[in-house]
């Protein structure tokens, strides 16, 4: 069994002098790797420099770039093993020696070579592999956080012996490099499962988040590397993720209901052209989660005016992402909540500066420092990257001048963001009538305490099961039938959260209903195939009971508007009105905006809403529709119908 000293680099023994001053160099490298994610930034730098260095320099026509990661809670380890370039004997041997690096300045994400020193001398055990046509080798190293934090000299400087590899990957592929950490002892993380994840869906964010295998601003490459990630939790439970593209997850992409600034700007540019309005844009704009866009070096250097900033951003090549919500709590924390599920308090997502280069995101989130507006900054997440910049050695800041310009161009980007917050997501209002303020909230009232003091309860799993059809043989043709198939969809659960309160009981408005959104949540949410008339966010993952509403039925809208000129009945005091057919007088007075329309399903509050109502003039939506006929052939045939509301409702080209 060979074994070997990595402090002893010239082959010769080295002295204990040595050896302490090698000891207190150590401990220096180790102070700058104090985060969580440190060992697997630092093993995922290395793999996707192998990776890299082998695409670039053997040319394989048909190579593809592979990471895989092992992830098991119950023995606290995390191995990570690509197929890359490897190692040659030589190169492995010295591997793990302090400020030794085969990497090349500018080709490749780190070069400094501390990163091995902490990984072999930061933990009490480090087994690394390679495999190349020339050289297989497999070997550990054991108790070296032990011998750097040992001031009494008790413990033996560590020796790499041989080791039999650890990580399955290792034997799939034909070359490349293999690692595996265990975490025991005084080291930090002492725990892999401190962080709450426990899944391999939980842990791809986490990685793609805040790891350099969140790969940044790389134009579309086709050839991008694949992540196979398996995770053991403490009860030896297996998840696992294949051919997972290494991408950062950019906000917008993982959160639905946003619009890039770029388009609202071309849009307007086109509504101008035809000499229109430019602040009507379509239903896609309004209503949003967020807005982003995307900045290059020379949109970067307008925004600048100080010549040396603008000289640092031609030098680096810096180029931004933004990206701003209406809300921090209810858009960026509900995507860790309820998306991400990792526990309270860990923030997949999160309002800040992140610093990025070569590709890669650099350290923790850096505040935005605002002056003014100072809320917003937790609503931004901006991304500023440079390119050929070097952070210092635990990948935690850069230079002064650089982070100076980074939050500079932050606090720029945040401004243009927010001008576009007149487009995001409001509370929705009340809806009331002055005129009729007090009849109606009297008729509100009263049918709220008759709800309290007269409930009506029925739950029997023998009733309301699903025959998958439909009593009503044919279509509406008065209010009564259109009244009749309303609650027919509601008690087969097509329309799904509409608890009715009252009908027919006031002398101009035909009832009252609540939403309700009870547990489980899935029976809320949309998906295509199985629940096509859902929402893509509930306001509650614990459960929503609305205030009461005012609905209207009808056969034809156009007997609504009707009512409307006639004043016998009031637009302000309707929530939502029910009809068979729409009719054309809509076109008067309102913008139809249809929910069966992919572009438009973020603007669906509850479920089984077709349609929605906005003024002409300001665009402020005015009412939620149901519209029967195109609720039944959307559930009859999705595309066929999507392509008619197209037609019917969909932007004007």
């Amino acid at each position: 069994m060979e074994r070997w000293d990595p402090l002893d680099i010239q082959g010769s023994a080295t002295s204990e002098i040595v050896a302490a001053a090698r000891k207190r160099e150590i401990r220096n490298i180790l102070k700058s790797y104090v985060g969580f994610f440190d060992p697997f930034a630092e093993l995922a730098q290395n793999a996707l420099d192998a990776v890299d260095l082998r695409r670039r320099n053997l040319a394989e026509s048909h190579y593809e770039a592979q990471i895989w990661i092992k992830i098991d809670l119950a023995k606290n380890t995390l191995s990570v093993t690509d197929n890359g370039i490897g190692f040659n004997s030589d190169q492995f041997r010295m591997f793990l020696s302090p400020s030794i690096s085969f990497k090349n300045t500018g080709d490749t994400r780190g070069n400094k070579g501390v990163g091995a020193t902490y990984l072999a001398y930061g933990f009490n055990f480090l087994q690394m592999g390679t495999k190349t046509p020339d050289f297989e080798k497999c070997s550990e190293i054991q108790k070296g956080r032990e011998w750097v934090d040992d001031r009494e000299a008790s413990v033996a400087r560590p020796m790499v012996q041989d080791s039999d590899p650890l990580h399955d990957a290792f034997e799939v592929i034909d070359r490349g490099s293999t690692f595996t950490l265990r975490f025991e002892g005084d080291v930090r993380p002492s725990s892999l499962s401190w962080i709450g994840a426990s899944s391999a869906d939980q842990w791809k964010v986490l990685l793609l988040l805040r790891t350099p295998l969140g790969q940044l601003f790389e134009d579309g490459n086709d050839n991008a590397t694949k992540l196979h990630l398996e995770v053991l939790d403490k009860a030896g439970k297996q998840s696992a993720l294949n051919e997972i593209d290494c991408k950062y997850i950019l906000p917008h992409t993982v959160i639905k209901g946003n619009a890039r600034i770029a388009d609202i700007i071309s849009e307007q540019n086109r509504l101008l052209s035809k000499g229109k309005d430019a602040s009507k844009l379509p239903a896609k704009y309004k209503r949003l989660n967020g807005v982003y866009d995307f900045w290059d070096s020379e949109k970067l250097s307008n925004l600048r005016s100080d010549k040396s900033e603008r000289d640092l951003i031609e030098k680096y090549w810096v180029e931004a992402y933004g990206y701003f919500c209406y809300s921090a709590p209810k858009v960026l924390d509900k995507y860790s909540d309820d998306v991400a599920k990792l526990r309270k308090g860990i923030r997949a997502i999160r309002g800040g500066l992140q610093l990025a280069t070569n590709l890669m995101p650099q350290g923790e989130l850096v505040m935005i420092p605002l002056t003014s507006n100072i809320g917003y900054q937790n609503q931004s997440h901006v991304i500023v990257h440079f390119r050929g910049a070097e952070p210092d050695l635990g990948r935690k800041g850069f230079q002064p001048e650089l982070e100076s310009l980074a939050k500079s161009i932050a606090v720029a980007l945040v401004g243009r963001l927010k001008q576009w917050r007149h487009l995001l997501l409001t509370d929705r209002g009340s809806g009331g009538s002055h005129q009729e303020e007090l009849q109606l909230d009297e008729w509100i009232e009263k049918q709220k305490d008759y709800e309290r003091q007269n409930p009506i309860i029925l739950q029997n799993d023998n009733f309301f099961v699903p025959v998958n059809e439909i009593s009503i043989s044919a279509s509406p043709t008065s209010e009564q039938d259109v009244v009749a198939l309303f609650n027919q969809l509601l008690a087969g659960g097509v329309i799904r959260g509409v608890k009715m309160m009252a009908s027919s009981s006031h002398h101009q408005y035909d009832g009252l209903f609540r939403y309700h959104i009870r547990p489980p949540q899935s029976n809320h949410m949309y998906d295509a195939t199985t629940n096509p008339l859902g929402i893509q966010d509930t306001p509650n993952k614990e459960g929503f009971l609305s205030k009461p509403y005012v609905l209207e039925f009808k056969h034809n809208f156009d007997a609504l508007i009707a009512d409307f000129e006639n004043e016998e009945k009031h637009e302000s005091a309707i929530d939502l009105a029910i009809a068979w057919e729409m009719g054309t007088r809509w076109k008067e007075r309102y913008q139809c905006v249809s929910l069966l329309l992919p572009d438009n399903l973020h603007l669906r509050q509850f479920h089984g809403v077709t349609h929605e109502l906005h003024d002409d003039n300001t665009g402020e939506k005015r009412m939620d529709v149901i519209l029967l006929s195109s609720l039944v052939s959307y559930l009859n045939d999705a595309d066929a119908e999507v392509l008619r509301q197209q037609g019917l409702y969909g932007e004007e080209k």
